[in-house]
């Protein structure tokens, strides 16, 4: 179904690797480089959303204040309403920030099965062709066989076939074979913690480099509102969870594929660390003075002071729920005029009332 996508960037790719003397290693860098230029309009649009989101901080902070002290679910649910219809009469969508991501995601995955298949993808080859050649290199006898292995370990395996003349037979050109290679180090290999190689720090380097791009941006575009402490118990938690769970599963899946996964995630999140860094510059949060910290705060108080004065003249009623005998799992015994107990049998019958003295 997505054949001609994949070809497309197959072909990209081999045209990217003929500029650098047929390394695809370093055409990845300028495949990552390609696609965060496409995605540059959604991330400047992102920067404004989180601009104006920092623009509404302090009347969001304001709202808050009404409810402070007060954690009952309906009164949570009345803020965060409140808060959604402010934002969205602001014109601000909490959601905006996903859209980029949700994009970038089908394409990394295409690359992940392009890298993964590189025979099929790059070279071009029918499955057929493939076939073939992991016969020759490996003695596979049944095509089960052959979906069972990694198109990228093959290439290793043709590489130092004897017989390049009965490879070419198959189908294959060998100028169109990708190298994996960058200074020294084979990325077509899986890193492994058991074999000592410098391949098995490029996992480590990317789940690094994810979370200090996470980092560098809540830095670069803190907007002064952490002397107010505009994030809540929950949102706290919520990022320090990402700060853990990203960094984990980039290290997992880096460990779980080809060096040239880990290689790409490298690329990406420094390219992203770089696009953040120029746009935090050229289109910066807007910060916020002591002065006008303080003032914020004196508003504060003054809302909290307010809201407190509301409640503490609120009238206190009783209760006047009745009690049904339904309500019981179990009738009361009620006790008569005569000291003896009795229990109602049921709705008809009477108890008797106490003597009533004028």
């Amino acid at each position: 179904m997505f054949d001609w996508l994949y070809n497309a960037i197959g072909t990209m790719l081999s045209w990217f690797s003929s500029l650098f003397g047929g390394s695809y290693a370093l055409a990845l860098l300028l495949y990552a480089l390609l696609f965060k230029l496409l995605f540059l309009p959604f991330s400047i649009k992102q920067q404004k959303n989180q601009i104006k989101m920092a623009k509404l901080a302090p009347q969001i902070e304001l709202i808050k204040a009404k409810y402070r002290g007060r954690n009952d679910q309906p009164t949570m649910q009345k803020m965060q309403q409140e808060i959604m219809e402010f934002q969205q009469k602001e014109g601000y969508s909490p959601f905006s920030g996903c859209l980029p991501l949700l994009l970038q995601l089908p394409i990394i995955m295409f690359l992940y099965n392009i890298i993964r298949n590189p025979l099929s993808h790059i070279c071009k080859l029918g499955d057929d062709a493939v076939i073939a050649i992991h016969k020759l290199v490996n003695g596979l006898e049944s095509a089960a066989e052959f979906k069972a292995i990694d198109q990228i370990t093959l290439i290793s395996g043709i590489q130092n076939y004897s017989d390049k003349a009965a490879i070419e037979a198959a189908g294959l050109d060998f100028a169109t074979l990708p190298d994996f290679t960058l200074f020294g180090i084979d990325f077509a290999a899986k890193p492994s913690l058991t074999a000592i190689s410098w391949l098995v720090l490029v996992p480590f380097i990317a789940a690094g480099l994810t979370w200090l791009s996470m980092w560098l941006s809540r830095k670069w575009n803190g907007n002064g509102m952490s002397a107010m402490q505009t994030q809540d118990a929950q949102a706290k938690a919520s990022m320090t969870m990402m700060d853990i769970m990203m960094p984990a599963m980039t290290l997992f899946i880096a460990f779980g594929f080809s060096g040239m996964l880990g290689l790409y995630w490298i690329y990406q999140s420094a390219l992203g660390i770089l696009q953040t860094f120029i746009l935090s510059r050229v289109m910066p949060m807007p910060k916020y003075t002591a002065e006008e910290l303080k003032a914020m705060r004196k508003a504060q108080k003054a809302a909290e002071k307010a809201q407190r004065q509301v409640l503490k003249e609120q009238p206190k009623y009783r209760s006047l729920h009745y009690i049904d005998e339904d309500d019981y799992d179990t009738r009361p015994e009620l006790k008569r005029q005569d000291g003896q107990k009795s229990q109602k049998k049921n709705s008809n019958m009477s108890i008797d009332s106490p003597e009533i003295k004028d």
